[in-house]
């Protein structure tokens, strides 16, 4: 992946989080909390996101290529997106407690991002194994950010290094961290 297509990873990541810090219950709520909230939307964004990403590695596979094949791929990755995102919606299960309205359509937008900016540019030698560690670097992150936001509540950091900037650096120190695991991220760092 090049360093623009980590941004948009990056920036869907931000999305989860922080679509699901806005729906923090207070004392006399009994909704989940935003850790298992973040970890229930990470998941069925990421099922949906490999579930798109391999229907389009079949889409390749028999040579549905038609036109101009980038318009074509991106069209089929984003109409691919759009149902697999759809399709999860319909078939998980307690997303009535989990799950409301904007969650749906964070659902929705973020499968359908996370598709368009990097499904279509994997390489098809290493098609499936850079599909995997996207989708497994997007839900770990995501888990991994929802724990660095609750410690950040407990901690005194001063107000302007709060919210955006300091999520940013940490998601850049947790790619930096993991990509010095010989070949996880395919032997460079940018």
């Amino acid at each position: 992946m090049m360093i623009a297509n980590r941004l948009v990873v990056f920036l869907v990541i931000l999305l989860t989080n922080y679509a699901c810090q806005n729906l923090a219950p207070t004392v006399k709520e009994k909704k989940p909390n935003v850790t298992t909230r973040v970890v229930f939307l990470s998941g069925i964004i990421a099922v949906a996101y490999l579930f798109s990403g391999l229907s389009f590695y079949l889409l390749l596979q028999n040579r549905f290529v038609y036109g101009n094949q980038v318009v074509t791929n991106l069209v089929s990755a984003a109409i691919i997106a759009l149902i697999a995102g759809g399709l999860c919606l319909l078939i998980v299960p307690a997303k009535k407690r989990f799950l409301t309205n904007d969650l749906k359509k964070t659902t929705l937008v973020s499968v359908f991002l996370l598709t368009i900016a990097t499904v279509t540019q994997f390489p098809y030698t290493d098609y499936l194994t850079n599909l995997f560690v996207a989708v497994g670097m997007y839900f770990l992150f995501s888990c991994a950010l929802s724990g660095v936001h609750t410690r950040n509540q407990i901690a005194t950091i001063p107000p302007i290094l709060k919210g955006l900037p300091l999520d940013i650096v940490t998601l850049f120190l947790f790619y930096l961290s993991f990509s010095f695991l010989n070949g996880v991220f395919f032997n460079y760092l940018f």
